[in-house]
Parts: C-alpha cells; sequence; structure tokens
C-alpha cells in the first residue's frame, strides 16, 4: 500500500493536537473523534447492518444445555434454548406481553414458555398460545422477535439481517483439511471488535510480542522482520509476509474474511524444514457482543502437518481457553502478564474503543490500513445500495469458499546483495499461486500449487 493510503487513513486526525515537548503530558488532547461507522454495531448503525449481512457465532454448542442461556451479541439481548425436540431458538430476551426475561422460560416440545402469564413461542417468534387470554387474536397478527439459527461442528450460528436475504450457511475450504480436528473455542475481549482484526494484519507485531520483546512464545523463526506485502482478495484481504531463516524463505500469507473473520496459518512452525501449503491453524470470528466488547468464536485445527511436534491440546481449547499463551485475561497472573504479555494485553491494553485519531502509523501500518479502509468502503457500499463483500456473497468452488492462508518454506540460499528484492519476489510469485490454487476444486488446490511452486524455485537453487 502507497504512503497516500495511510494519509488517507489519518485525515481523522489531522486535525489532533500532537504533545511536541518534552514533559508535555498536560498538551495532550483530551478527545479525539471516533469512527462512528466502524466501531458502532447495533441495530441501524452502519457497521452493525454490514455485520448483519452475515452468519455470526451466537456460543459454542456446548454452552447450551437444558436450560435458556441469555446471549448479548450486536447490541442486542436475546435468549438461546433447545426444544425438548432438540430445535434451537434464538429470541428478543424480553416477552412480548410484558417484558418479563425468557431467561426463566420453560422449554417445551416445540418453543419456549414465559414464566410470568405462561405465553409459548415457537422457535421461529410464532406465538403457540397466550392462556392467561386465551381467545386473544394476538397470536394471529404477531410474532415474537426470533433470528434463525445453524449449527455446525459445535458452533450455534445465527443470521440477524434481513429474513429475506438470508443466505445457505457458508462453508469454507479449510472445514475440509484431512485428517484434522475442529476444536471449537469462545474467548471474550473487553474492547472494539475491529482492534482484535487490526491485530490480524500486521505481521510485525509477532517479531516483538511474541518474540523479541516478550521471548519466543511459538518459536525463534517469528523474531525475523518480514519482508510486507498486501493484496486484496475475493473475500477480503492477505498480508504477505515473507522472512528468511537461515537457508531457508517462509512465506505466510493470512486472511481477513469479511466482514470480521480471520484465519492464521501453523501457530508454531519453525521453518527449519521445507514445507507446501499448509493450511490454516485457526478460524475465528471477532464477533461484538457491543461497541465495546467482543466474542472471539472459532475453531482450533489440529493435524500432524500444523503441528508435528505435538504441541497442541484439545483439552486447553473451549469455553474461556486456548492452548496458546496470551489470550484470555485469566489465564495467568497480571504480574506475569506484565512480564510476558501476549495478543490479550496488547489489545485490551488499547482501552474498550482503541482511539485511531491518536495514532502515527508508519509503513509497518499498512495492512492495518488497508483493512479498515476495506470495511469502511463495504459498509459505505451496503449504504448506497451496491455491491459489497462478505463471505455469504462469494462464489463457490464444489460448494466452498477458496480461502488464502498458506504458509510454505523453501531451501532458498541466502543472496545478501539482494535479499530484501529476493524476498519480494517470492512473496509476489507465491502469493500468486495462492490465488491460482484457490480457483481449484479443494481435492486439487494443493497439487497444482506444489507442482507450480517447484517450477517457480528451481531456479533459485
Amino acid at each position: 500500500m502507497s504512503k497516500s493510503r495511510i494519509t488517507e487513513f489519518a485525515r481523522s486526525s489531522r486535525d489532533v493536537k500532537r504533545v511536541e515537548q518534552p514533559y508535555g503530558g498536560y498538551y495532550r488532547q483530551a478527545q479525539v473523534p471516533l469512527d462512528e461507522k466502524l466501531i458502532r454495531v447495533g441495530r441501524g448503525t452502519p457497521g452493525g447492518e454490514y455485520l448483519r449481512r452475515s452468519w455470526q457465532p451466537v456460543c459454542l454448542s456446548s454452552e447450551l444445555g437444558e436450560l435458556p442461556l441469555t446471549v448479548d451479541m450486536l447490541g442486542e439481548k436475546l435468549v438461546l434454548f433447545r426444544t425438548q425436540q432438540g430445535d434451537i431458538g434464538l429470541l428478543d430476551k424480553h416477552c412480548s406481553h410484558r417484558g418479563a426475561s425468557l431467561e426463566y422460560g420453560l422449554p417445551t416440545d416445540v418453543g419456549i414458555q414465559c414464566c410470568y402469564h405462561g405465553w409459548h413461542f415457537a422457535c421461529d417468534g410464532r406465538i403457540l398460545d397466550t392462556p392467561n387470554d386465551p381467545n386473544s387474536s394476538l397470536k394471529k397478527r404477531m410474532c415474537h422477535p426470533a433470528y434463525p439459527v445453524h449449527e455446525y461442528q459445535g458452533i450455534i450460528f445465527t443470521w440477524m439481517g434481513p429474513p429475506e436475504e438470508k443466505t445457505d450457511f457458508v462453508i469454507l475450504d479449510s472445514y475440509h483439511q484431512p485428517n484434522t480436528k475442529m476444536v471449537p473455542f469462545s474467548l471474550p475481549f473487553p474492547c472494539n471488535w475491529v482492534q482484535l482484526l487490526d491485530n490480524t494484519q500486521d505481521p510485525t507485531h509477532s517479531c516483538f510480542l511474541h518474540t523479541r520483546v516478550s521471548g519466543a512464545q511459538f518459536s525463534e523463526s517469528w523474531g525475523e522482520l518480514p519482508e510486507l506485502d498486501y493484496l486484496e482478495t475475493p473475500i477480503g484481504m492477505i498480508n504477505v509476509n515473507v522472512r528468511r531463516w537461515k537457508d531457508k524463505l517462509w512465506v505466510r500469507t493470512t486472511d481477513v474474511i469479511l466482514p470480521n473473520l480471520n484465519q492464521t496459518g501453523a501457530l508454531w512452525l519453525s521453518a527449519e524444514d521445507e514445507e507446501t501449503f499448509l493450511g490454516a491453524a485457526l478460524t475465528r470470528w471477532m464477533r461484538p457482543v457491543d461497541d465495546s466488547h467482543t466474542q472471539m468464536i472459532g475453531w482450533r485445527y489440529l493435524n500432524d502437518e500444523l503441528d508435528r511436534e505435538k504441541n497442541g491440546d484439545a483439552a486447553q481449547i473451549g469455553v474461556g481457553k486456548i492452548d496458546f499463551i496470551g489470550q484470555t485475561e485469566d489465564e495467568r497472573p497480571y504480574a506475569e502478564r506484565q512480564q510476558v504479555p501476549g495478543d490479550y494485553e496488547a489489545i485490551a491494553g488499547q482501552g474498550d474503543i482503541a482511539e485511531s485519531a491518536r495514532w502515527n502509523q508508519n509503513h509497518g501500518d499498512r495492512g492495518v490500513v488497508m483493512m479498515r479502509r476495506l470495511i469502511t468502503e463495504n459498509i459505505a457500499a451496503l449504504e448506497d445500495g451496491g455491491d459489497y463483500k462478505t463471505t455469504e456473497r462469494a462464489d463457490r468452488v464444489d460448494g466452498s469458499v477458496a480461502t488464502y492462508t498458506r504458509d510454505s518454506v523453501m531451501a532458498i540460499p541466502q543472496r545478501s546483495e539482494d535479499e530484501s528484492e529476493l524476498r519480494q519476489t517470492f512473496g509476489r510469485e507465491l502469493s500468486t499461486l495462492v490465488f491460482e490454487a484457490a480457483k481449484q476444486s479443494p481435492t486439487q488446490a494443493r497439487d497444482f500449487f506444489a507442482a507450480a511452486m517447484k517450477r517457480f524455485i528451481e531456479p533459485y537453487r
């Protein structure tokens, strides 16, 4: 991304007064403007309307037992329940009669019955009975607010947009990685949803937060500052980061999938051995609770290829926990989190809503700038009645949507005189092959990529 794009992103902060002298804290501007369209998620807000055009995770299936479960999402208060026949309903929390909370309702064979006066609601919001006034015609004239749900691989999803625009639930190609266990997780963050996505398009933070500053939280190779590029995809964008590690070049591409998904590659990849076309280790939604709280919900993918040293641990993945450091507030004592901070501390530590107008961006922030611009442009497109990107609107290949998170490690001798140019070339060429592979069927993509990569790298060896 050009420096002009960074300037474009910074326009909202051009009137922010900077501190320009030592001990100048007194002169720090008290308030700065917030990017309202990005951060607000309630009904009727531009950002909230965009998020509602995509299936959103509600919670893990394991969180829903025999009793109703209260859920706050996208600024709305809801109740999730499972009928005695096993169907799932997601309704407005407050009964349409007199506002009693349906968290105290009784799940029935076909719906849920309010504790206060017995009103009975179906999963789709139809009023089945008003026993305190059996002859009332209300049940024929109105419905209780309800949202459709879909349960998949241990996660319950909902469509909160216009019902006439509802699409089939989207299957990503990542869900079909061979010999892979999909383990669902859910993690709370006390901050705005965009802050979590910012982190995913900031590859340089892994050099410092995860390696040089806090010590190697994954592997030493993460500490090498990468050569960076950022590219739009049919479903969002990727960052392309190329690291030199000894006699190897490691090329990683990392997805942001609009409106609010991220995929990340192998967590403990050391780049000691050659690898080809490794897939995602994480798919995760940054699902807003409200403007200043987010639930990160998704799957960890566990297989021998992504984790050759068996660092992954399914027993440590679930509600409020995941099997790598620095992702929750309560996993470690506060003093330890100060000494060895992780993603949670860096992201939540910015405050509940990051004041991006105060930022002083540099060339390393191009991915964050581009990602925020893309989301803003798609919000505007929806507002204007134009074409906008979500996963639901993407093309399918053999029934699934192609994604672009890949890792490849190649034995390429170092060339000190043109190393930067070499890494730029490899990032550009390998990302082109990733795009071409995405046009193939999921079963053919890897073989296509491997053959093309072999032809490409041969002259460099």
